[in-house]
């Protein structure tokens, strides 16, 4: 996403505004981090929701595409399935969460203002202690300018 013209930030964006960090893009030196997620004695432990945000660089905007302005997918690694995303409507809340590994649709459109969502992982008791980074988040959005 580097060389997008939208990004995703980290560190508690604000809606509406142009704060919050901009996540790495495939290097791995500035990615999302759920926190640290104790291992179960049995199912699944899940960790604390993480606020984000997508945003495009100034004087863009996202372009209705497909019913929707932009799609969050979650991709690599064999453990997709492990993390759940939720747009800001939901809050931090499992009721509006999409189901785990499932991408999410954003309908409004987005500008250089941040849009929230949310993201979160979770943990199965067949896994060791370990900090994966396997997996990446993907913006498909169509950009067109202000």
């Amino acid at each position: 996403m580097e060389n997008s013209l939208i990004k995703i930030y980290k560190d508690n964006p604000t809606a509406g505004r142009g704060d919050g960090t901009l996540v790495s893009s495939g290097d791995g030196l500035n990615p999302i981090e759920s926190g640290a997620i104790k291992v179960p004695a049995s199912g699944y432990q899940e960790g604390a929701w993480v606020k984000l945000a997508l945003r495009c660089d100034a004087g863009y905007e996202t372009v209705l595409d497909e019913g929707r302005h932009a799609q969050i997918s979650i991709i690599g690694g064999e453990h997709v399935d492990k993390w759940q995303l939720a747009p800001d409507a939901a809050g931090p809340n499992v009721e509006g969460a999409i189901e785990w590994g499932e991408p999410l649709n954003l309908y409004l459109q987005i500008n250089d203002t941040n849009t929230i969502f949310w993201s979160r992982a979770r943990v199965a008791n067949t896994e060791g202690p370990a900090n994966d980074r396997s997996v990446q988040l993907k913006v498909t959005a169509t950009i067109g300018a202000q």
